[in-house]
């Protein structure tokens, strides 16, 4: 459900409105917002398609498809705002009904079009919406310290007692200093993400499942450490403070590593909802 593969946004005229799509719930659900739209206006609507609902904006078409659209979209300072604004109506969707979230852009030409998309997907979305009704995605990321991990393993007895073992020679003893800092600069790396996959393991049992996500690099996440892990959980609502203390308890263990533990949500459940592209 992606605006350049949405049916019936060829040949559109020049300023038409068309359908912004957040995503889906039940029908009867949720009929009031408080949080401005994907434009910044109180726009924000359900549009009841049987048994479903598609919560949606009204906007011209040109802002996301064609020459203009296109320029938007590589605009970061253009799309942020507008990204903001989709999560919020997502997470006021959330308060009080299942929501199956959209990716960001997916726009329909009519409510004719958006109802021919819901039909070649409706059974997906209604179990969906069963089956995450009682449970919320969490997000958690670990990130590690170079400096406080390579100095976790210099104080590792192993390495303690080869450094009490090296040559007497001068030019020895140089050339297997030197060999051991390579291989704690290798190590160090290997270390944070050999225990971020520990952490992972261990939390593993208290959600009802994990997806792996895209590590972001410094320059994205705006972190000095690097992240090593970065997952997301899908927990049962009757267990999301045990899940929380759970990652607490490891954030405390690992910290003296050198490696931060963090978990934010609930999250509109992206990670774990199915798959709404056009079928060939």
């Amino acid at each position: 459900m992606r605006a350049h593969s949405n049916p019936g946004v060829q040949g559109r005229r020049k300023g038409q409105q068309a359908l912004y799509v957040y995503g889906f719930t039940r029908a009867g659900a949720v009929e009031h917002f408080s949080v401005p739209g994907i434009s910044g206006a109180a726009d924000v609507r359900a549009l009841k398609l049987g048994n479903l609902a598609a919560i949606y904006s009204p906007l011209s078409m040109e802002e996301f498809l064609g020459p203009e659209g296109a320029d938007h979209t590589q605009d970061l300072e253009w799309v942020a705002p507008r990204a903001v604004r989709h999560e919020g109506v997502l997470e006021e969707v959330m308060q009080s009904s299942p929501v199956l979230p959209v990716s960001f852009g997916a726009i329909f030409s009519s409510p004719r079009a958006l109802s021919k998309a819901v039909d070649a997907h409706r059974q997906e979305i209604s179990s969906f919406l069963d089956d995450i009704a009682d449970k919320e995605e969490w997000a958690v990321k670990v990130y590690a310290n170079a400096q406080r991990l390579r100095a976790h393993l210099e104080r590792a007895p192993e390495f303690r007692q080869r450094l009490q073992h090296l040559p007497e020679s001068p030019g020895a003893r140089y050339f297997h200093e030197k060999k051991m800092q390579r291989e704690l600069d290798v190590r160090s790396r290997n270390e944070g993400q050999s225990l971020a996959a520990h952490i992972r393991e261990e939390l593993a049992p208290a959600a009802l499942s994990v997806k792996p996500l895209r590590l972001a690099d410094r320059g994205i996440s705006g972190r000095q450490d690097d992240m090593v892990l970065n997952s997301a959980f899908l927990v049962h609502s009757g267990q999301v403070q045990r899940f929380a203390q759970r990652v607490q308890q490891l954030a405390a263990r690992y910290q003296p590593q050198g490696l931060t533990v963090e978990t934010t949500g609930p999250w509109p459940p992206y990670s774990f909802c199915p798959s709404l592209e056009e079928r060939p």
